[in-house]
């Protein structure tokens, strides 16, 4: 029978009975072998955190840079939609203007004055639902195809607006982040559609958290697939909405120009 051979390891105290334990020679090397295995993985380790940091941090610094250039897109984003905005409503606000003094329904000479037709959405908003149960407001809106087939769809918002409170106020469906006009910052967080054949109906709804609360506007803002304004559509949501016990529900079309 062979014998193994054994450690034995003596801890001896100044008073009291010591204490010793033995172990196999074979558990001893087994366990000065790991701890030289873990001793080297942590140099090994130290070691690849020491090259690597430089390149880590450079890393971080370029993420940095690319979160600014981000930031930076979303405001040229924002501020390239609400110029299209604002030309698109001046346009309209000019050919009002041409026929309330007579001109006829001829845009010939707003396209001479601007070098182009003017912008007539793919998309048009049909008709608003709003419903009022208790604290509870809904918007139904129906998209439809104004004649181009091959639109792409977009993005949509749905952004409730009390302009009687100082400052204004503004719930957004779904959630994103306004100006202080109540523009969307960036269109990606908004409701995707896909391409309308015919016409779609949209629901959004929000919470008032008091009885009291109101809204005096609803604005529908669809976005292209790249983040283009496509169509800005604001409703005015009648007081004696917001007034009644019972639910109530009012349909409405658009002001045409």
């Amino acid at each position: 029978m062979k014998v193994e051979n054994t450690f034995t390891f003596i801890i001896s105290k100044n008073h009291g009975r010591s204490l010793s334990f033995s172990m196999s020679s074979r558990h001893v090397y087994l366990a000065f072998l790991m701890a030289a295995l873990l001793a080297l993985t942590m140099l090994v380790l130290s070691l690849l955190y020491l090259l690597s940091y430089p390149r880590f941090k450079e890393m971080k610094n370029d993420y940095e840079n690319l979160r600014q250039e981000r930031n930076a897109l979303r405001e040229q984003i924002l501020s390239s939609n609400q110029e299209a905005l604002a030309e698109k409503e001046s346009l309209w606000l000019v050919r009002f203007e041409d026929k309330t003094e007579g001109a006829g329904d001829n845009d010939s000479s707003i396209t001479g004055l601007f070098g182009e037709d003017i912008y007539d959405p793919p998309i048009k908003v049909d008709t608003l639902t709003t419903r009022v149960n208790g604290r509870l407001v809904e918007v139904a809106f129906r998209l439809v195809n104004a004649g181009d087939e091959h639109n792409r769809g977009g993005f949509l918002y749905a952004i409730f607006e009390n302009n009687e409170k100082d400052p204004v106020e503004f719930v957004s469906t779904p959630p994103v982040n306004l100006n202080e006009e109540g523009f969307p910052q960036t269109y990606k967080t908004g409701i995707r559609f896909t391409r309308i054949r015919t016409a779609v109906t949209f629901r959004r709804k929000v919470q008032r958290e008091a009885a009291k609360d109101y809204f005096t506007h609803v604005t529908l803002y669809l976005f292209t697939v790249r983040g283009g304004l496509m169509l800005k559509e604001r409703f005015e949501l009648e007081r004696d909405l917001f007034m009644q016990e019972k639910p109530v529900v009012r349909t409405q079309e658009p002001s045409r120009i």
